[in-house]
């Protein structure tokens, strides 16, 4: 019996994620789980950086749906056979390593940016905003 093209996708793009994760994992000296902790490292900075990068918000969601994709994968939510999306998923991953390796990404990006509210405090409704947030 011949694997169905949703397989063979979803496999690749398995594969593809795992490389990605660990990927980032080395490229920010993470111990593990690199895509989650670069969302979360994305999330801290969102204030200063959403208006100065303007691909800030298009990764971030991409980054997630792609990391939704992977678990419902990792915990057989769903079926390797099940449609989950297509190629360009692996297309995007192997040019986000690209930019990695630039220094393009968007969390290199911000760390070269110079923000005054870096260093001030932070207003009051960042704090309300940090607690519940």
């Amino acid at each position: 019996m011949a694997t169905s093209k949703f397989r063979r996708t979803n496999e690749k793009f398995f594969d593809e994620y795992k490389f990605f994760d660990q990927f980032l994992c080395e490229r920010y000296n993470y111990e593990e789980n690199g895509v989650s902790n670069y969302l979360a490292k994305m999330k801290e900075s969102y204030i200063e950086a959403k208006d100065s990068i303007h691909e800030w918000d298009a990764t971030y969601e991409r980054l997630a749906a792609i990391k939704k994709r992977f678990d419902a994968l990792e915990n057989n939510e769903t079926s390797f056979d099940d449609f989950q999306g297509k190629d360009e998923d692996v297309v995007w991953m192997q040019v986000f390593c690209e930019k990695l390796d630039a220094n393009a990404d968007p969390l290199a990006k911000y760390k070269k940016l110079k923000f005054t509210y870096k260093t001030r405090p932070k207003s009051f409704w960042q704090k309300i905003k940090d607690v519940f947030g």
